[in-house]
């Protein structure tokens, strides 16, 4: 069997990430995919605390977008981590279109009961309780992406590439 190359550090990693942002195709090892996770996430996280002191409309709505913006970035990698280990990227692309109904229909819902706090008792509410299946939905593929991207690269060539960590797997 093949040795594998070394784990990437963080630099090479999301330098590597960055320079293939928009790439659906090929593979991306485990190394890549969770450092460059961890530079998103970063930023992620301190959008969404931002948020969450926005005492207005506008500002939540701004940050809203940019922390999707952020997440969204990060699909083509996710696409290439599934191809590494032999699946087609399709659950990302569905985890993806969740989560943009997701965020849309948040933007909504604050926006309904920005101006009108009761409306949260009618039409805001069915928005917010389809907007709680909606999130349950995302969880539970969440899950099973995060199950996909911990599994091993699939040695040798697989239909999405040759493996970058088992490079002279025959």
């Amino acid at each position: 069997m093949a040795q594998p190359i070394p784990q990437l550090d963080f630099p090479t990693a999301v330098q590597l990430s960055l320079n293939r942002l928009k790439d659906m195709e090929g593979r991306s090892r485990r190394s890549e995919f969770w450092w460059t996770m961890l530079a998103t996430m970063i930023p992620f996280f301190i959008i969404w605390i931002l948020n969450r002191g926005a005492m207005s409309i506008v500002p939540s709505i701004i940050f809203s977008l940019l922390g999707g913006a952020i997440w969204l970035c990060t699909v083509p990698l996710q696409i290439r981590r599934l191809h590494d280990t032999g699946r087609s990227g399709t659950l990302a692309k569905i985890a993806a279109g969740v989560y943009i109904v997701q965020l849309i229909l948040s933007i909504i819902i604050v926006a309904m009961v920005q101006n009108d706090p009761l409306a949260y008792f009618g039409s805001a509410g069915t928005l917010a309780t389809f907007l709680g299946l909606v999130a349950l939905v995302y969880f539970v593929l969440v899950i099973i992406l995060i199950i996909f991207w911990c599994q091993d690269s699939q040695p040798g060539t697989n239909q999405y590439g040759p493996s970058p960590k088992y490079p002279d797997f025959q």
